[in-house]
This record gives structure tokens, sequence and C-alpha cells, in this order.
């Protein structure tokens, strides 16, 4: 699943639920990865991004 940021220095996240793999992407190109992230935490990482500035949250909200 991937989850567009709008941060200063993030730009994307992205989680493979099958690996439990969180993968960080930096608006400047770097890439970061996280290993046996649980789904849970994705998702409180996610929840405190305001919901009209993701995507992916408003249109779970709708």
């Amino acid at each position: 699943m991937q989850f567009p940021v709008h941060s200063k220095t993030i730009a994307e996240l992205d989680y493979d639920s099958h690996t439990r793999l969180l993968r960080v992407l930096y608006k400047d190109g770097r890439v970061s990865s996280v290993p046996d992230v649980a789904p849970a935490l994705v998702m409180k990482i996610v929840a405190r991004v305001p919901v009209e500035k993701s995507s992916y949250l408003m249109q779970t909200a709708i």
C-alpha cells in the first residue's frame, strides 16, 4: 500500500503487508526501509496525516 505524505521531508510511505516492510521515500530521492513493522503501527503513522492532505485517508473517509 502506498500512502502519499505531505510533509517537508517525506514524499511517500510504501508498506508491504506480506513482508511487513515499510519504505520511506524522501523528497530528495533517498529511500529508507524499516523491517518488521506491524500493520497497526503503519495505520497510526498514516492517521497522523490530516485527512485533507492524504488522498488515501480522504478516500477511506468517503
